[in-house]
């Protein structure tokens, strides 16, 4: 009879033994079965790459700010710089209206893409460092709304240039051939939206 509650005594305390040292342990963990598995040697790498990812998106949204902000600097001195040039010998005539025409739209795609690297520099920011005070067609939950929000900005860039191309056309260049590149363009990622709602 002793023999016997000494056995039973022996189950009990060898659970008890598992768990502590499941939970002092630093080396091993717990399992969805409730059995102690060892880390893998790679988990503690794992663990710094992770940690340091942090700081390495935020290289990555100042580097982008940095040329976004860039951009929108030299697309809105060209724009001072092309008015006084216009303004300092004017002509009115189609020719010299067309040429501002194809400035104003090459201005339009700079800002445009300018947007593009703060959007960027916003996702990165909101998705890998930390919640930003962002408006809310600018909501960002994951990598598919960054995606998106590129995407929509694309097609506005190829149409911008496809309209600038057609209102600077001189009739001589082969502008039939742009345009149905450009309209393949806007088509694909427009079936791609199509495709994934």
């Amino acid at each position: 009879m002793y023999e016997r509650e000494r056995i039973n005594f022996a189950s009990f305390l060898i659970p008890l033994q598992r768990n502590a040292t499941c939970m002092t342990s630093g080396q091993e963990r717990e399992d969805n079965n409730g059995a102690c598995q060892p880390y893998t040697p790679g988990s503690t790498t794992i663990r710094a790459i992770t940690f340091s990812g942090r700081w390495l998106f935020t290289l990555a949204v100042i580097g982008t700010a940095i040329i976004s902000i860039y951009l929108f600097v030299v697309g809105f001195i060209i724009v001072f710089s092309s008015i006084a040039h216009s303004l300092a010998a004017p002509q009115f005539d189609m020719q010299t209206l067309n040429e501002l025409l194809a400035i104003f739209m090459k201005i339009i795609d700079i800002f445009l893409v300018a947007t593009v690297f703060y959007i960027i520099a916003l996702g990165f920011f909101e998705l890998f460092i930390a919640k930003a005070p962002l408006p809310g067609w600018l909501k960002i939950c994951n990598l598919d709304d960054l995606k998106d929000k590129l995407l929509g900005l694309v097609v506005i860039a190829l149409a911008v240039v496809l309209l600038g191309e057609a209102l600077t056309w001189d009739k001589t260049s082969d502008i039939l051939s742009f345009g149905i590149a450009v309209a393949a363009g806007i088509a694909a990622i427009s079936i791609y939206f199509w495709v994934k709602r």
